[in-house]
C-alpha cells in the first residue's frame, strides 16, 4: 500500500501526536512528520518571540475574580444636571 501524502490534525502532547482521526496505517508504522502550527498559533508565536525580544510588550488577559464594580444608586439629582446648573 503506498500512500503519498496524509494531511490530518493533531494535538501535541508530550512526546506523541493524538491525531484527531484514524489514519490507514498499521500500527507502529513508521512515518515522516511535518509539523504545522494553526495559523492562530502561528500569530501568538510570533507575539510571544517579540515580546521576548522586548520589542512589544502584550496585554495580559484580566483575572476573571476581577469584575466591574456595580453601579451606586443615590438619591437626588443626576450628577449631569448638577453640573449644567453649577456653570451658569
Amino acid at each position: 500500500m503506498a500512500l503519498e501524502r496524509i494531511v490530518t490534525t493533531g494535538i501535541i502532547q508530550g512526546n506523541t501526536i493524538v491525531l484527531d482521526q484514524k489514519v490507514p496505517l498499521p500500527e507502529g508504522s513508521p512515518v515522516i512528520l511535518t509539523v504545522t502550527p494553526r495559523e492562530s498559533d502561528r500569530e501568538l508565536m510570533f507575539y510571544a518571540q517579540l515580546e521576548t525580544e522586548g520589542l512589544v510588550s502584550l496585554p495580559r488577559p484580566v483575572p476573571e475574580e476581577i469584575y466591574p464594580p456595580e453601579p451606586l444608586v443615590v438619591s437626588g439629582k443626576p450628577l449631569s444636571q448638577i453640573i449644567v446648573e453649577e456653570r451658569r
